[in-house]
């Protein structure tokens, strides 16, 4: 069995995307979704508490910034790609990250997610 935990954090940071939007900012929701055998004491697949170690670094870099200074075409998509740089290295077991921005009921978004894994199959 294999367990799946999630997490949500939110930032605020503004972005250009020259032609197509002059300097503005968003709200922004991320969720990760990490999976793993759950633990036999506990049944969690990870330590939250690590993870929001993690979490609070990463969410630094972003929260009430101009994402242009590090990402050079700060669209949605990037910025997705750009966390999920960020947090996949660092916490094992990362499957998928969600990103949106907007409020419920009128909200865009983006998932990154593991490649999957293609088995080879003996002959």
């Amino acid at each position: 069995m294999t367990t799946e935990t999630f997490l949500e954090f939110t930032f605020e940071a503004a972005h250009a995307l020259p032609p197509f939007a002059p300097l503005h900012g968003h709200s922004f929701k991320t969720a990760l979704y990490l999976q793993g055998d759950p633990d036999p004491v506990y049944g969690w697949s990870h330590n939250l508490y690590e993870v929001e170690k993690v979490i609070a670094d990463v969410r630094q870099s972003v929260d009430h910034r101009y994402l242009n200074d590090f990402i050079a075409a700060p669209s949605l998509e990037n910025v997705a790609r750009w966390l999920w740089s960020q947090f996949e290295p660092r916490i094992h077991g990362l499957d998928r990250l969600t990103l949106t921005r907007g409020r419920d009921g009128s909200m865009e978004g983006c998932t990154c997610r593991r490649a999957a894994r293609v088995e080879s199959l003996a002959a």
